[in-house]
């Protein structure tokens, strides 16, 4: 007979073998369709999602967008875009939003099964910030100077190094120094400690609105490079099944753009309260600030040939950026990257 103290330990190294079963399912037991027959599906959220850059995804949310498309959408974030590629290629979830450049080398230098299928954002909405006193209003103006980033390496710096490089200026004469995301880091500008800092759209509106001596520069002004993009496994693009999740997941995003860019002219009243209803996105505090960043993004969603479908001229043109300043090697073909046949198919 086995000791009670033996089969009680036995018991619970099976009870955690099924909790931890249960979390790789998503739900244990409610399989993969809820009650209501809507097909689950895990977004992955590079940054938190209480932000206007998820202003679709929120929308297809509150909306019922997805749920109109029979998709039961789960967010999940994690820390930056390294870590959801490696969920995404695990099969752990199937789509991430994350951008271009590291799409790129990802695929490029990694050999990542990864593909983007779709996108949104078809501009970047990194910004550079300087000072009147001293503004950077070209490419060229970025020769010696120290800019701020948010974190070493990473798309911020990339995206500096490809402004840079768009006015022949070589990575190594444009110093940087890591300053974070933290409210007072104009104060390193205006104190002269820093040349320049790069922010998201949301803080340069709001730099804008709050500091007249903040001079911002759009790195859309000189580069291709800084869309963001969908990307999932090569695996899950190629399953029929999961294939079709994505048509559907891209047909909601669709729907979620187009009622953003019609809600413009309603000043985003509609937008704003859909999304604050469920969410708190702290941009919503000041609605001139929300209405001004929410009229960038819908820039960088009309700045496309179609409202979630990615150009294969302007991919080709990022990858040749991209390999101009060293970070991938060329003679790469980088429509092996893309899958162009999903968005066309499932948008309304």
């Amino acid at each position: 007979m086995i000791p009670i103290r033996a089969r009680r330990g036995r018991l619970l190294r099976l009870l955690a073998v099924v909790l931890a079963a249960c979390a790789v399912v998503t739900a244990c037991g409610g399989g993969d369709t809820t009650d209501d027959g809507r097909q689950r599906m895990t977004f992955l959220n590079i940054l938190p999602l209480e932000s206007l850059s998820y202003s679709a995804e929120l929308i297809a949310d509150t909306q019922g967008f997805f749920a109109a498309r029979g998709l039961d959408v789960t967010f999940e974030t994690t820390q930056g875009s390294a870590p959801a590629i490696q969920t995404v290629l695990a099969g752990s979830a199937e789509v991430t939003r994350i951008g271009d450049i590291e799409t790129m080398i990802a695929a490029g230098n990694r050999n990542a099964p990864l593909v983007a299928f779709g996108e949104v954002i078809h501009r970047g909405t990194i910004r550079m910030v300087s000072a009147a006193d001293d503004p950077i209003t070209q490419a060229a103006q970025f020769r010696g100077k120290l800019v701020g980033t948010p974190s070493e390496g990473g798309t911020s710096s990339i995206t500096l190094d490809l402004v840079a490089g768009s006015a022949g200026v070589p990575p190594a004469e444009v110093r940087r120094q890591v300053v974070g995301l933290a409210p007072g880091v104009f104060d390193l500008l205006t104190s002269g400690r820093i040349d320049a800092y790069i922010v998201s759209l949301d803080t340069s509106v709001q730099l804008q609105r709050t500091r007249p001596e903040a001079v911002v520069f759009d790195p859309n002004d000189a580069i291709s490079a800084g869309s963001q993009v969908y990307a999932t496994s090569r695996a899950t693009a190629q399953d029929p099944a999961e294939r079709d999740k994505l048509r559907r997941y891209m047909a909601a995003i669709d729907d979620a753009v187009r009622f953003i860019v019609a809600d413009e002219a309603n000043g985003f009243r509609n937008t704003m309260a859909a999304i604050s209803s469920k969410y708190r996105v702290p941009a919503l505090g000041d609605p001139e600030t929300a209405r001004l960043a929410l009229a960038g993004y819908v820039d960088s969603y009309t700045g496309g040939e179609t409202p979630v479908g990615i150009s294969p001229q302007r991919w080709r043109q990022t990858y040749d950026e991209i390999t101009g300043i060293g970070q991938l090697p060329p003679g790469l073909d980088p429509a092996q990257w893309l899958d162009t046949g999903i968005p066309p198919a499932g948008t309304s």
